[in-house]
């Protein structure tokens, strides 16, 4: 993100662009961050000046742009959930077993989506 001088805003363009999966309209895509649409359309023009994103006319309605991801902003955000993932596995390798044991307990109600929280037991 450093490397291609890209805002915090621009980074959530293409987080939301790449879990979308598919193209998004410009105003869809400003509606999901909570940005305005100008503030959308400087974000997806800077991103588009990086080769990050393409932009096309929707082929049912043309006053429609719709943004997605290029083969360039694939590979970035891979080579970043990548680095992310690799720099996590260090981190937890780096831990002695009794630590590893306690934050897997930890994180446990929160990544297994089928456990109850604490906060719904609390309410139950």
């Amino acid at each position: 993100m450093l490397e291609l001088d890209l805002s915090i805003s621009q980074f959530r363009c293409l987080i939301a662009l790449r879990q979308h999966g598919e193209p998004l309209p410009i105003n869809e895509l400003a509606d999901r961050l909570g940005l305005t649409l100008a503030t959308a359309g400087r974000n997806v023009d800077r991103l588009l000046a990086h080769g990050l994103v393409e932009r096309r006319e929707d082929p049912t309605d043309r006053r429609v742009r719709l943004v997605s991801l290029s083969e360039q902003g694939v590979a970035v955000m891979t080579d970043i959930d990548t680095t992310r993932h690799h720099t996590l596995r260090a981190f937890a390798r780096s831990l002695d077993a009794a630590d590893r044991d306690r934050l897997t307990a930890a994180l446990a109600p929160i990544v297994e989506p089928s456990a109850p929280s604490r906060l719904e037991e609390q309410l139950s």
